[in-house]
């Protein structure tokens, strides 16, 4: 069984995770762009950057990871949905 973005996201722990995680970021905007709400690359950082602002102490749902690598994969996913 396949893992979705989310469950690869939270699994990112180290440099060869998050580059796994990249690859398939890109790969779910290729076969599921119509799930996400940027359809520009300025749009998408513009999200990511927004809720990585928002979410720096945590948020109510949210506990921020210690480890870097999981929190910068956590940010340009919320890109993909981030309104």
């Amino acid at each position: 069984m396949q893992k979705t973005l989310f469950e690869i996201v939270n699994e990112v722990q180290d440099e060869a995770t998050f580059i796994a995680f990249l690859s398939a970021l890109r790969k779910d905007r290729q076969a599921h762009a119509d799930e996400w709400q940027q359809d520009s690359i300025d749009s998408f950082l513009e999200a990511a950057a927004d809720w990585g602002r928002e979410s720096v102490d945590g948020l109510i749902h949210y506990e921020k990871p210690d480890n870097p690598w999981k929190r910068c994969a956590q940010i340009m996913y919320m890109g993909k949905i981030y309104e």
